[in-house]
């Protein structure tokens, strides 16, 4: 046992486990649920280590792994990257969910209350919450969370450890595809709720102009609440219909990232 253990290079298989841990944990700290802010930290520290240790067969070893300081800080700083990188992913469409919410709110009128996140921890209006509460349990229940454990693995694949820092060159045109992804999900989610709003908007125009005697703003803001619910029931089937083709989504843009920090 001694000799085996005299074998064995333990501060390089440590170094090694850092490095892992710090792609792991970079998906943990941006990924919408497996790093909510309503998990505890050592929760979510845990998540990370438990992640990198079933990683830590299938990361590629490097060539030569990195004696020095600066070769160690190069590496740290590529995984950390790739790490980050696939938490943006997955932020994004989280991102395009509350966008979503937020429009709906803001046509029904639930916008003039706040309550406190207790994903994010931040006060944000009561569809937002709603929105996301669904989002994450339909996440959850569809087993989606595994998606960003594969994309984890396929990184290593993409990717894999180098003495090279991450390339920054189609950087912009990542950071325009996220952007252009959350406003798709936004206006797609919303879609169905927004046209009944806008429907509820036309009748009480016309009522208005038909009865000018009617206070149409005490009468039109219960019917604006009223069709709030009926929108975010709409935007509750919509999320729940497209809740694969975001995972699948999510799976594109990760390894549009991963290609695009490897420069292709």
């Amino acid at each position: 046992m001694i000799e085996a253990l005299a074998r064995l290079d333990i501060l390089g298989e440590a170094s090694r486990f850092a490095l892992v841990l710090l792609r792991t944990g970079g998906l943990v700290v941006f990924c919408p649920v497996l790093g909510a802010d309503i998990l505890p930290a050592r929760i979510r520290v845990s998540l990370a280590v438990a992640l990198a240790l079933v990683m830590l067969p299938i990361a590629p070893s490097l060539v030569v792994p990195p004696a020095d300081a600066v070769s160690w800080t190069i590496v740290a700083i590529r995984e950390l990257a790739v790490g980050v990188g696939l938490g943006f992913a997955a932020r994004a469409l989280f991102a395009g969910i509350e966008a979503a919410a937020a429009l709906v709110a803001g046509q029904s009128g639930f916008s003039l209350a706040s309550m406190v996140d207790p994903l994010t921890g931040d006060q944000g209006m009561v569809t937002i919450l709603f929105q996301n509460l669904m989002a994450t349990s339909l996440f959850l229940a569809a087993n989606l969370h595994h998606v960003f454990i594969a994309g984890l693995r396929d990184s290593y694949e993409w990717l894999p450890p180098a003495v090279a820092l991450p390339s920054a060159r189609h950087l912009d045109q990542v950071v325009g595809l996220l952007g252009m992804r959350m406003f798709t999900v936004a206006v797609e989610l919303a879609a169905p709720a927004l046209v009944v709003t806008f429907a509820v908007d036309l009748v009480m125009v016309l009522v208005g102009r038909a009865l000018p005697q009617i206070q149409i703003l005490t009468v039109g803001y219960p019917a604006k609440m009223a069709a709030g619910i009926v929108a975010l029931a709409l935007l509750a089937s919509a999320t729940g219909s497209a809740i694969g083709w975001m995972g699948r989504t999510f799976a594109s843009d990760g390894a549009a990232i991963v290609a695009a920090l490897a420069g292709r």
